[in-house]
């Protein structure tokens, strides 16, 4: 590779797909209960307001340290791959507890967690292949 100075957001993306896979594997399998209709209930409840309200305060928190970064005099290496590992983090939080994946089955869990590492590592494949020069 000629410019090593890419790899230096390659550990932070591997720790953050590899916080996504935990995240989804801690999700486990949805007890299912009514076998012998065929109707598959989940035995977690969905959230109430209150824990939506808590989600978007987080997301809130993440946005204002994501603008308060751009702020502070880092490298563009650095700051690239801390953007890319927090945005990571409130798209889990939008995906997990928004679009109810938490609550889905298992398998709707890991078919887009797939998808997710497979379009990440082709992020990382193109980007190293223009030598970061996306924009």
């Amino acid at each position: 590779m000629e410019n090593p100075e890419l790899l230096s957001g390659i550990p932070l993306l591997i720790i953050g797909i590899i916080g996504l896979v935990i995240a989804f594997g801690a999700l486990g399998a949805p007890e299912r209960a009514g076998a012998s209709t065929g109707a598959v209930r989940v035995a977690s409840a969905h959230p109430g307001p209150a824990e939506y309200v808590r989600i978007g305060i987080v997301l809130g928190v993440i946005t204002a340290i994501e603008v308060a970064l751009y702020y502070i005099d880092l490298s563009q290496n650095v700051l690239i791959s801390v953007l890319i590992v927090l945005s990571a983090a409130k798209f889990l939080l939008v995906v997990l507890w928004f679009m109810h994946l938490k609550f889905d089955s298992r398998v709707f869990s890991t078919l887009f967690a797939t998808g997710f590492v497979l379009v990440m590592l082709l992020f990382v494949v193109v980007l190293a292949t223009l030598d970061g020069a996306l924009v």
